[in-house]
């Protein structure tokens, strides 16, 4: 496992980050008031990024990932059910009428280019259901009110950059909390994820966390606090699914696969600086030519 860079060995944030209000925390850098748009068009290498390279390491560099109606819609439930109306409000545009037309289209280009995530009058009513229909477990760790750090200004989107291995990552947590059971230690803290999904039961989720690889994205997440000088103590998902009843669920990771999760990010974090570097892409992570086995699965014995 790799070290996290110590203040002494970092490189100058880049001019548009250093630019932004920002204060040190530990070995990382948090930035309050940090846009989504900012945030994600911004430099450094998310858990998004590296789990991408990990998949196919010429994609994670060449791909441009294109804004879907699916992505707009769970931007927008996030916004909402997160971080309430003045986010909703602030960061998303319902749009009526038929998408058809030339101002519909119109509309729906200008607000894209600002960053706002679009959706339709349905979708917004859909969401305010959503929200309607969480179960009180889920809105204790949604919804903190006053149980969070108070070295951040709030416990909503926080976002952290630090140097591992020479590079500039960043994560951002939906919600960061104090540990519902105190006492506690004045560090430690709960990172709370919430996921959209077809569904939440616990195999349904199961099979969402292996097909997505979230539960890399939490040992991407668990690191970057652990750079800030936090504990965490655990790591909680907010799972919801998107058609009536709308039922959700908590779910808490392990911390067992939370460390295998870490090291293997380390061991392409350590892949990607090599590519970095001159090292030749590879697609899909295998050679150029390979011998297809298919198992015959269709042929009788």
């Amino acid at each position: 496992m790799s070290d996290i860079d110590q203040p002494d060995m970092l490189i100058k944030l880049p001019d548009m980050l250093e630019d932004l209000p920002h204060r040190q925390r530990g070995n990382a850098f948090y930035f309050p008031h940090l846009s989504n748009h900012a945030y994600h068009n911004g430099p450094g290498i998310s858990s998004s990024n590296i789990r991408r390279f990990s998949q196919s390491q010429l994609h994670s560099f060449e791909e441009v990932i294109e804004t879907t109606s699916a992505m707009n819609f769970g931007t927008a439930a996030h916004s909402l059910i997160v971080e309430g109306e003045g986010a909703f409000f602030s960061d998303v545009v319902a749009l009526s009428g038929s998408p058809y037309t030339n101002a519909y289209k119109t509309l729906k280009k200008e607000s894209l280019e600002k960053g706002l995530a679009v959706i339709s009058e349905k979708e917004k009513d859909t969401i305010y259901s959503m929200q309607n229909s969480l179960v009180p477990e889920a809105r204790v760790y949604l919804n903190p009110e006053n149980e969070y750090p108070q070295s951040f200004d709030s416990p909503y989107e926080v976002s952290l950059y630090w140097y591992e291995q020479g590079i500039l990552c960043k994560t951002r947590a939906d919600v960061v909390l104090n540990p519902l059971n105190k006492p506690h230690g004045e560090k430690s803290i709960v990172l709370v994820d919430y996921k959209t999904t077809i569904d939440c039961s616990v195999r349904g989720f199961t099979n969402s966390v292996r097909k997505y690889s979230y539960d890399l994205q939490a040992a991407w997440y668990k690191r970057g606090f652990e750079a800030a000088g936090f504990k965490v103590v655990d790591f909680v998902f907010v799972a919801q699914e998107k058609k009536p009843p709308y039922a959700n669920k908590v779910f808490k990771m392990n911390h067992t696969d939370l460390e295998v999760g870490w090291n293997y990010l380390s061991d392409y974090l350590e892949e990607y600086n090599k590519v970095l570097n001159g090292k030749p892409a590879t697609i899909y992570n295998s050679p150029n030519v390979v011998e297809l086995d298919t198992g015959n699965f269709y042929r009788e014995d």
